[in-house]
């Protein structure tokens, strides 16, 4: 997406999504942010960022998943469970939520969920 040019929002809790801004910069504009996507309230803050610096988003892709602990899922504790559901889930729905309202606004926009 980048070398076609695309502007691009990267999102991660890690600060190494400013590593990955600085590869992506010579080939689009790329926007930055670190945020806790598992709470509602920071998906909406970096949505609305993202409208604020690019007038508009044309499509969510919502890249999550991958285990935090490598065990066979029979292994897992019941809190264990509740955390990857948590980690996995709450951001790909927040995230959808909050900019769903400014793509309903203008009539287009994709949502892209992955895992």
């Amino acid at each position: 997406m980048a070398a076609e040019g695309a502007k691009l929002i990267l999102v991660d809790r890690s600060d190494l999504v400013f590593e990955v801004q600085q590869q992506l910069a010579p080939h689009s504009q790329v926007l930055a942010l670190t945020a806790d996507l598992e709470q509602y309230e920071e998906c909406n803050r970096v949505m609305q960022t993202a409208i604020e610096r690019f007038a508009r988003l044309d499509v969510l892709v919502n890249n999550v998943g991958g285990t935090i602990w490598a065990k066979p899922f029979q292994e897992y504790a019941e809190a264990e469970i509740e955390a990857e559901v948590r980690r996995s889930l709450f951001p790909t729905l927040w995230s959808c939520r909050a900019v769903l309202p400014s793509m309903i606004e203008r009539g287009e926009g994709y949502l892209l969920n992955t895992a």
